[in-house]
């Protein structure tokens, strides 16, 4: 059969700075890490990543609000896509 393409979610940022603010660089590290090692606790997480767990808690808090990660029923959090394509208009 045909591969199905996975459902396109669009997020929307009013400009770049705002969408560097919402998916920092820690947060970007945070969401390829957590992609590649799976689903994970928050306080996994912030031991794989080397950082503070407060920090980590405030960033995925605000990923899980954007739907750029998913928190099962035992309270692990993971990555549901694979890609970001980012459109910039002037």
């Amino acid at each position: 059969g045909r591969a199905v393409p996975e459902p396109l979610s669009v997020l929307s940022f009013a400009d770049l700075p705002l969408l560097m603010k919402n998916i920092s660089p820690a947060r970007w590290a945070l969401l390829k890490r957590l992609k590649k090692a799976g689903p994970s606790t928050i306080f996994g997480l912030a031991k794989l990543l080397e950082r503070d767990y407060k920090n980590v808690h405030t960033d995925v808090s605000r990923l899980l609000e954007l739907n750029l990660l998913e928190k099962n029923p035992a309270g692990q959090v993971s990555v549901p896509w694979q890609a970001v394509r980012a459109e910039l208009r002037l």
